[in-house]
């Protein structure tokens, strides 16, 4: 008896992957089309007035930030004429001469230059002592004043602004009073009163069309109503901020205000004493609910269709790259074991394609792996002794020998020249390994610096710290040089004496710590981080070109093909403050 198929099981198995690729994303979008319509329906509403509410939170804590930065730049106008000193002597002076007041004014406009505020209609100066029968530009007596801000110059309302109407045709001003006193600050000798236009302090954000873009009126901390729109139910939401929020409670947050029409968005206490609210209605709330609705239908059609068009393009993509996978799998099939990796990109489809293009030519790279190794390795010791046996470092020792000579020194001659000669035959002579002794490799590198002291007629000091136990343990030969010649030929370049070489070796748990430290040159920051990098290039072939620092990299490669990640190497150096070269490798 045949058993019955799923009709969702065959689909599954047998169907092509572009037809199940299409089907996902129609029901995905579908499901999307039917859950945000139904989320927007009964949920946005609530959402949208939340955002709309912190938006407009947001730009009345700015808009108000903005206001009192402008604010605080008057009030430093202020600070500024109050602390002259002039103003404060000729206030005090019961009986000023025209020269006083000339200075005074000379002063006065010194300041405005400096510091003009924008939006300025008066700046006056109002003398309590004296009856001033001079004429002034800026000072003035108080008894002509009859306008009605004098309540506040009464009520000692200082360093707060307010509003008020002044002058014959009732101009609104935004004034601030400050107080000057006399040089012994025991008495209030005068007063300063600054007033701006309202509009150039408050002016609102305004949009293309010349209309505010967000409904905005100023109160003070009493509650009271500045500058600004008027909207409905404003004198409620007064009063509600009178009642729960006097001016003792300054700085307080302010809750929202929620009325019939709309609501009621408080900004935090400025330090010039006012706040923004401002005014969200609910009818364009909602218009603008709907509007998303609307926008959001579209858009799920347009995208529904835009996804079903990148679908296809993507389903037809993919089904192109698995035939030209199943194709190279056919060929290896047949016996072509030489492939080569195409452009399939990094995704599932290029990781397969790559790994099974790295699984067929495993076998040749493992063939020729130790064959280029073995290769790498020659060369790498042909460079080394390249780089040591330099001809400018033969021809100078050469030299030295003959200068030793015609200075009747024969038993010095005679020992550079033993030395040189057992150097020169520890380099070639080597054995087929290139791995000898500590010993061996520290013995030969004594008779480098032994010829280069008797070279530089002893322009520095060589000392060692070497662990005897260690001396047994086997090395890469020709690996020391290099480092006692950077410090000869770069550390010390350009000083005549006192430079010191220290080396160094002890055992580090299952390690070698070699330490090579001079108090030379140093190397410049650009330098260090050039050479870093040429070390983590990882080649040979990616420095052979690199003559100045072929020494330190060819020996870096040696001991990474020697032990691989077990080997470590750390430079340390500071421009001027010589250089400190560690090489951490496995005892053996």
């Amino acid at each position: 008896m045949k058993s019955v198929r799923s009709p969702l099981k065959y689909y599954l198995y047998h169907a092509k992957l572009v037809h199940k690729f299409l089907f996902l994303l129609i029901v995905l979008l579908l499901a999307e089309i039917f859950v945000s319509n139904f989320y927007i329906r009964n949920n946005t509403s609530n959402l949208l007035a939340k955002e709309i509410q912190a938006t407009s939170k947001q730009f009345i804590e700015q808009y108000t930030d903005n206001v009192n930065y402008r604010l605080t730049k008057f009030k430093l106008l202020l600070d500024n004429l109050g602390n002259a000193g002039q103003v404060g002597l000729i206030f005090s002076n019961p009986a000023p001469t025209e020269e006083d007041i000339s200075m005074v004014e000379a002063q006065i406009r010194q300041i405005l230059n400096n510091q003009f505020p924008y939006g300025l209609y008066d700046l006056t100066f109002y003398a309590l002592k004296y009856p001033s029968s001079h004429k002034s530009t800026f000072i003035k007596p108080l008894s002509q004043e009859k306008e009605e801000w004098r309540i506040h110059l009464e009520n000692r309302y200082f360093d707060h602004f307010f509003m008020h109407t002044e002058g014959s045709y009732s101009i609104e001003l935004l004034s601030i009073l400050k107080p000057v006193y006399s040089p012994d600050g025991s008495e209030i000798t005068g007063v300063i009163k600054l007033s701006l236009f309202p509009e150039k302090v408050f002016r609102p954000i305004k949009g293309a069309d010349g209309k505010a873009v967000h409904q905005l009126f100023m109160i003070d901390n009493r509650g009271n109503y500045i500058y600004g729109e008027k909207f409905p139910e404003m004198e409620e939401y007064l009063s509600f901020f009178r009642e729960k929020y006097d001016i003792i409670y300054n700085g307080y947050p302010v809750d929202d205000y929620n009325g019939t029409g709309g609501i009621y968005l408080t900004s935090s206490n400025s330090a010039a004493g006012f706040h923004g609210v401002c005014y969200l209605a609910s009818t364009s709330s909602l218009e603008s609910i709907r509007q998303l609705n609307r926008t959001l239908l579209t858009g799920n059609l347009a995208l529904m269709c835009v996804t079903l068009l990148i679908g296809s393009i993507l389903s037809g993509s993919i089904s192109r790259r698995f035939s030209a996978v199943l194709s190279k799998i056919k060929g290896v099939s047949q016996g072509n074991l030489k492939i080569s990796a195409s452009d399939p990109g990094s995704d599932e489809i290029g990781i397969f394609d790559a790994s099974f293009t790295d699984m067929v030519n495993q076998v040749n790279r493992l063939i020729e792996q130790n064959y280029v190794t073995e290769i790498k390795k020659k060369e790498a010791e042909f460079m080394a002794l390249q780089a040591q046996i330099n001809p400018h470092f033969l021809f100078n020792s050469l030299e030295i020998i003959n200068s030793l000579i015609e200075v009747e020194k024969y038993q010095t001659a005679c020992e550079v020249n033993a030395r040189l000669s057992d150097l020169l035959r520890y380099s070639i002579n080597h054995n087929s390994s290139g791995i000898v002794t500590l010993a061996e490799e520290i013995n030969h590198m004594n008779n480098y610096v032994y010829i280069q002291q008797i070279r530089f007629e002893h322009k520095f000091t060589f000392e060692t710290c070497i662990d005897e136990r260690c001396l047994d343990c086997h090395i890469v030969k020709l690996v020391f040089q290099p480092f006692i010649e950077n410090s000869i030929q770069h550390g010390f370049r350009g000083i005549s004496s006192g430079g010191l070489i220290r080396f160094s070796v002890r055992m580090e748990g299952e390690n070698l710590l070699i330490s090579f430290e001079d108090n030379g040159n140093g190397m410049k920051a650009s330098e260090y981080a050039s050479l870093m990098a040429r070390l983590d290039q990882g080649t040979i072939a990616d420095f052979q070109e690199q003559n100045e620092s072929i020494g330190i990299l060819n020996i870096h490669y040696r001991l990474k093909l020697k032990f691989a990640d077990a080997y470590r190497l750390t430079i340390t150096t500071r421009e001027r403050q010589g250089m400190c070269t560690r090489l951490l490798i496995p005892r053996i």
